[in-house]
């Protein structure tokens, strides 16, 4: 037994050396793997990216620029408005002045007096003219003209204006108005119109409409409210409450009672909430202050809107009848007028690039003259409704027949 440990112990030892020897089978030298090389795909060189400027220019009106203002003054021909009338007459150099600068602007000027509808102004007036009616133009010596009810740039003569704009006065015992009506005989006015009318061919389409109210009272009026007549001028311009402005050269509720018609005043007849009626003197109870024409500054509100606050519309688009400042106040509404005469819009077909500095590609020119951007005196573009916005002050180089076009990158190219 002794010997067969003997003999398994040196056979496991020979067996062992033998695994560890350099000739074993059981070791191998694996082979380097050899590394592939990668293939790099050639392509094409990619372009720099162009940008393609088109004009938009042709067959479409809204490129053209006949700026057109048609202005109408509503008139208070009472007995107590002889200084006021002759205060506008004075100042109406200063109220035209930017109208007439302009060679653009192609303007309409007309009058129409206030209405009384009561039986006695129907029966005791002695003038032709009927509600809503344009007045006859005039030249400075009063000279009537019976075929023309308005100035016109055609006529190429404002010295017309101010002779036309002095309607006169009528006193009540003549037949001069007592409840003066503005609203009525404005309605009136856009409904006179048509082929033949006392109003043919002053209104047009594309005008901007710009009413003047000239008065010391307030509207009487029975058959209309502010609210309904300036939705009554806008829809007669379109629906386009852009196109229309009212303005007011009107007394205001401090101003004395002596600057102010009849029924603006601090009076028993007309105001009896001011008195103690069951006297037989009523007297005066101090508790009214003074009144203004509230009928027509809701109007005023109404029409304008969208020009801001009824505190900003009032300080912009009323001005007072006995101003010491008369002449200042009505140039900034001539000025007013004429910058909303100027101002334009035009839509785009397509929608412009901002290059890499996030500025537009987009030119601007009238005729050959290149319209900066900015707001004031340029344009500005209106991402909303894809338009350019041109201010109504930028000072143009007047060319006859120039038209507006605009050069662009768009956006994404039409096929």
């Amino acid at each position: 037994m002794r010997n067969l440990i003997i003999i398994a112990i040196y056979f496991s030892a020979f067996m062992l050396v033998s695994a560890c020897s350099p000739e074993s089978a059981t070791l191998k030298v694996e082979k380097p793997l050899l590394e592939e090389q990668v293939q790099i795909p050639q392509y094409d060189q990619i372009p720099a990216q162009t940008f393609e400027w088109i004009t938009e220019d042709g067959g479409q009106s809204q490129f053209d620029f006949n700026p057109e203002v048609d202005i109408l003054f509503v008139t208070d021909n009472s007995d107590s408005m002889k200084s006021a009338q002759e205060n506008l007459v004075r100042n109406i150099d200063r109220f035209t002045a930017g109208i007439l600068k302009n060679k653009m602007i192609d303007y309409h000027i007309g009058v129409i007096s206030v209405w009384d509808s009561s039986e006695r102004y129907a029966l005791t007036k002695k003038d032709i003219y009927q509600i809503g009616d344009l007045r006859h133009i005039k030249n400075h010596q009063g000279q009537v003209s019976q075929s023309r009810r308005f100035v016109a740039k055609s006529d190429n003569n404002s010295k017309l204006i101010a002779p036309t704009l002095n309607i006169g006065v009528t006193p009540y015992a003549e037949g001069g108005p007592e409840f003066e009506e503005l609203l009525s005989p404005l309605a009136a006015a856009l409904e006179k119109t048509g082929r033949g009318a006392a109003n043919e061919d002053f209104f047009r389409k594309e005008a901007q409409l710009v009413v003047i109210l000239l008065t010391d009272a307030d509207d009487s009026s029975k058959n209309i409210n502010p609210e309904e007549m300036a939705q009554k001028l806008i829809d007669f311009k379109g629906g386009r409450a852009e196109k229309v402005a009212v303005y007011g050269v009107l007394v205001r509720p401090q101003d004395p009672d002596s600057y102010k018609d009849w029924d603006l005043r601090i009076h028993p007849k007309y105001h009896p909430e001011c008195f103690d009626m069951s006297q037989k003197t009523p007297k005066n109870n101090g508790k009214c202050s003074g009144f203004g024409p509230t009928r027509l500054e809701q109007l005023i509100v109404a029409a304008n809107a969208n020009e801001g606050t009824p505190e900003q519309i009032r300080a912009k688009h009323i001005m007072s009848i006995v101003s010491p400042k008369f002449g200042d106040d009505l140039a900034k509404i001539g000025s007013d007028i004429t910058f909303k005469t100027l101002s334009k819009e035009i839509f785009l077909s397509q929608r412009p690039r901002a290059d890499k500095n996030g500025q537009l590609m987009v030119r601007v020119r009238y005729g050959k003259q290149v319209i900066p951007q900015k707001a004031k005196g340029g344009w500005l573009y209106n991402p909303e409704d894809n338009s350019i916005v041109l201010s109504g002050d930028i000072d143009y180089q007047y060319v006859e027949g120039a038209r507006f076009s605009v050069d662009l990158v768009p956006l994404t190219l039409k096929n």
